[in-house]
């Protein structure tokens, strides 16, 4: 059940990101949904599921929004590896060490996707990484506390019972 429920999350993810988050700009900044949904895929359900639906998303992000095919989903493969890996010092029941997961997943996804569009001559806005970074990564933390909400209503995260 649990898998029916990640793919329609995977699908409403791809949808809201293209019809309305790259549409709705707040102080000139678009927040990224799929960063959140990964950070949570990846402390809720372990490396393999954060890391499969990352490049997923990924993939469709880099057909529908970018000149360079294959950035995003390295990026959201990476990141839900990574997170789904440690989760031995994660609080899966504590929104705080998701929202500051998101928070540096949000930078490291500026960082490298700037960097591959500079390595491939494709331009970007310097700018950018002064201040609208940060509204970013505040942005996408309040929406993963939304989503951490939301996702303990639907899913019934494995736990591990010690002895």
């Amino acid at each position: 059940m649990n898998k029916l429920k990640i793919f329609l999350i995977v699908l409403l993810d791809i949808i809201i990101q293209a019809t309305l988050l790259s549409r709705i700009s707040v102080f000139n900044v678009y927040t990224n949904i799929s960063i959140p949904i990964v950070v949570l895929l990846s402390i809720g359900f372990g490396a393999y599921t954060g890391s499969l639906n990352g490049m997923i998303i990924g993939l469709i992000e880099d057909a529908i929004f970018s000149p360079v095919i294959g950035v995003r989903a390295l990026i959201y493969f990476t990141s839900g590896f990574l997170i789904g890996n440690s989760e031995a010092g994660i609080n899966k029941e504590d929104p705080r060490s998701g929202m500051i997961l998101t928070f540096f997943v949000t930078l490291y996804y500026t960082l490298v996707h700037y960097f591959v569009l500079y390595i491939t001559g494709n331009g970007f806005n310097k700018a950018y990484l002064k201040g609208p970074i940060l509204i970013e990564m505040i942005l996408n933390v309040l929406l993963y506390y939304v989503l951490f909400r939301l996702f303990k209503k639907i899913f019934k995260f494995p736990k591990f019972k010690f002895i």
